[in-house]
């Protein structure tokens, strides 16, 4: 560096002085923000206040950028709760099976069935055809499977009100 490059950045320096000077004489309240600028200026030759300036900018830019990744965290949870209360309907009502039928219906009167409840009321052969109908019906939603020790228990997830 020779000393052209030094006079050319002193003469810099002071342009933008009196230019900072020009803009407070117009706005008033860009004082501070001028004066912060003045002591960056003053300061802007020295290496390490250079290195703490870039050190504090990266550290506000990552807590800038996990308060936006946090920001759009919410805003995509809250489209998506947005798309699902706006959809129509699209599930139409089913109606059951006959045989499915008639367990919940049991299910209903008892409160809890067991593939053995099922399979005598209903006069299946094997346990096995009316444990594979329960497990069909805990899929679909429409019962919750319930161990109680070697047993295995069928009830409603939210108990149909009686009339």
């Amino acid at each position: 560096m020779n000393s052209h490059d030094t006079s050319d950045q002193a003469y810099d320096a002071q342009k933008l002085l009196t230019d900072l000077n020009a803009v407070k004489r117009i706005s008033p309240e860009f004082s501070d923000l001028s004066t912060d600028m003045q002591e960056v200026l003053k300061e802007s030759t020295n290496p390490a206040f250079l290195a703490a300036l870039l050190y504090k900018l990266t550290k506000e830019r990552e807590e800038t950028n996990k308060i936006l990744r946090g920001l759009e965290e919410k805003f995509t949870k809250i489209q998506e709760l947005l798309n699902v209360s706006s959809k129509p309907n699209t599930h139409t009502e089913e109606i059951l099976p006959e045989p499915d039928q008639h367990i919940l219906q049991l299910v209903d009167e008892i409160g809890q069935v067991s593939a053995k409840d099922v399979m005598e009321r209903l006069a299946y052969r094997k346990s096995n055809a009316a444990s594979q109908r329960l497990s069909k019906l805990v899929r679909e939603g429409h019962l919750l499977r319930v161990r109680s020790g070697r047993k295995v228990y069928f009830m409603r997830q939210h108990p149909t009100p009686k009339v």
